[in-house]
């Protein structure tokens, strides 16, 4: 028992939630001042909603304003899973397994979902990426089919992972004080 209880907890450890910021070194970001949002999708729209609030906020704190029309910069978002089924021996020591020791038993699977969430930023006027935020494991769990208990369950992890990204927002140029 106390075995599993250490392969838990190391499991959850090497999950955890990472996040890598790019920019592109010729952009200026003292020029932009305004933003919006593209039209993409989300499976989930609440999903969709949590990450467009907790992107709000940094960008808004950042001293930029949200506007309809003629952005400085376009916000995009995107999302992905993926799946894998682990399988376990049902000894951890591979040698104890029931080909070696002749004991019948059966491996264990479990499905694991791993998800991504990216925040790319393009210049409106240009098109050209100017900014990219990538944090995997924080869409962890994989759709249920209730939309509302999934949104909940990532809710945490994507303002986590979105405030981490925008610490390092706006990149300074050099020659930029």
């Amino acid at each position: 028992m106390k075995v599993l209880i250490v392969i838990a907890l190391l499991a959850l450890t090497a999950n955890a939630q990472k996040v890598k910021v790019s920019s592109n070194p010729a952009a200026n970001f003292s020029k932009y001042k305004t933003y919006a949002w593209d039209q993409g999708t989300l499976p989930n729209p609440l999903i969709k909603q949590y990450i467009v609030t907790a992107v709000d906020r940094e960008l808004t704190a950042k001293g930029l304003r949200k506007v309809e029309s003629e952005p400085d910069l376009v916000i995009t978002t995107l999302t992905a899973t993926m799946s894998d089924l682990t399988m376990t021996n049902p000894s951890w020591l591979p040698q104890l397994n029931s080909i070696n020791t002749g004991i019948p038993s059966t491996s264990t699977p479990w499905p694991v979902t791993k998800g991504t969430l990216v925040i790319d930023i393009s210049d409106g006027k240009t098109k050209d990426g100017v900014w990219r935020g990538v944090a995997s494991h924080t869409l962890e769990n994989g759709p249920t089919g209730d939309r509302v208990h999934d949104a909940k369950q990532v809710e945490k992890p994507i303002n986590k992972a979105v405030q981490k990204m925008f610490k390092k927002f706006p990149v300074q140029s050099k020659g930029q004080t």
